[in-house]
């Protein structure tokens, strides 16, 4: 049965880099396993792994290599490509806050000036004195019935 061991603890086992072995990982050079918050690989593989790269580095290695850093600069390109259209929404949702910004604001000068001219208005009006409207009304009638 195979023993699985952190990468932390291949990496000080081994003496070699973590960041190295996660590469390798990547290369699907042995097998990881991501149980739990720990990825763990497969002792056994990973020493017969390191027992090839004693032998030399093969052509099949670094083509494997390329293949990898091919495969992450088509995901930096993916990313870029994302976060050129997240900042041109950006740009767009700003340029729609600030037409906002600029209606609310002149919906609020708007809204001044209808104050202003309801106090205005309130000056001036006064309240009508229906007595006097009879009054005249009852005159009006006399003056047409003549």
């Amino acid at each position: 049965m195979s023993k699985w061991i952190s990468i932390n603890e291949a990496a000080v086992k081994y003496g070699y880099n973590k960041e190295v072995i996660w590469l390798w990982a990547e290369m699907n050079r042995f097998p990881i396993s991501h149980e739990g918050n720990i990825p763990a690989i497969d002792e056994e593989c990973f020493e017969g792994f390191l027992a090839k790269c004693k032998r030399g580095i093969t052509a099949e290695y670094i083509d494997t290599l390329e293949e990898l850093c091919m495969a992450k600069t088509r995901m930096c390109d993916i990313y870029t490509e994302i976060i050129g259209s997240q900042d041109k929404e950006l740009v767009l949702q700003r340029e729609k806050i600030a037409q906002i910004d600029e209606i609310q604001a002149t919906m609020k000068r708007q809204n001044a000036r209808i104050q202003d001219c309801k106090k205005v208005f309130a000056q001036y009006e006064k309240p009508c004195n229906t007595n006097r409207i009879r009054r005249l009304w009852s005159r009006l009638k006399l003056l047409m019935n003549l």
